[in-house]
């Protein structure tokens, strides 16, 4: 894909520049990461806290996360030097405050002990899985009572036509493999039966953690333009920057959204003792 003009803003968009660690540094500075920090307890939190990353990837989510200081677990199946373990050791020399340990392991499978880790995050991971229900399970156990699991970036279709629609369509799919998506009510189950009560399911456009690469500019815009078409433009100035007319006109655009494959994320907490 690299090699191939059409796909140059495709690869910059997945964070899989050649240059990994500017890809690396591009997605600690976006929207999204900064929306992933205002979730989870990193902002609020002045200790240095376990985080497993899980599916990492070429490391980029472990690099923003080691970047403010925290002890970042990478695990990944994928040795590769490109979008596996070995970029994201190389990422690991480049942090300073925290630190990136890399690990070879399935998610369901993991080479940790029960209730080390204070946070879980798994970013495009879950659909990944080849067994959901295990990779969760073991996601809980090694996660601290009361802490934190958020997933985001995961695939929903309605049924097996929507998935089937999704596959056929979904570039890396077809030259890789590797892709899937389930139904909502299939990840909310099987992360309720792991012990995770789920705090905010979150839509396509409840977040531009979904909604990447269109931005919050992009989607006020839209707002905007709903509510000039109807008040006028002075209103609609005044309208467009009350958070509950955006939050409802982002609820109806998530409600809207059917495309086979759209994006949801999920942040929850671990509940019991164990």
């Amino acid at each position: 894909m690299r090699s191939q003009p059409e796909y140059s803003e495709l690869v910059k968009l997945c964070y899989l520049n050649k240059d990994n660690f500017a890809a690396a540094n591009n997605f600690a500075a976006s929207e999204e990461f900064t929306e992933v920090v205002q979730l989870l307890p990193l902002s609020r939190s002045h200790q240095k806290l376990k985080i497993l990353d899980l599916g990492c990837g070429n490391g980029i989510a472990s690099y923003a996360f080691a970047s403010l200081g925290h002890d970042v677990s990478a695990v990944d199946p994928d040795l590769s030097k490109d979008v596996g373990l070995e970029a994201t050791a190389r990422l690991a020399s480049k942090v300073s405050n925290g630190s990136i340990t890399t690990f070879h392991a399935f998610a369901e499978s993991l080479p940790f002990p029960d209730s080390i880790f204070d946070i879980v995050y798994a970013r495009q991971a879950l659909h990944h899985f080849s067994d959901l229900h295990k990779g969760l399970a073991e996601s809980s156990r090694v996660l601290k009572p009361q802490g934190f699991f958020l997933a985001t970036r995961e695939h929903v279709v309605n049924d097996e036509q929507q998935l089937k629609v999704f596959l056929e369509s979904h570039l890396l799919h077809k030259l890789h493999g590797g892709e899937n998506a389930y139904p909502l009510n299939d990840y909310i189950s099987a992360l309720k039966q792991s012990d995770f009560r789920v705090i905010k399911c979150l839509a396509t456009f409840d977040t531009v953690i979904n909604h990447f690469p269109i931005s919050n500019m992009q989607v006020k815009q839209w707002l905007f333009q709903v509510l000039e078409k109807k008040f006028g433009q002075a209103p609609a100035s005044v309208l467009a920057k009350f958070y509950p007319v955006e939050s409802l006109y982002r609820y109806r655009l998530s409600r809207s959204c059917n495309s086979p494959g759209r994006l949801y994320s999920f942040f929850c907490i671990k509940e019991g003792n164990r």
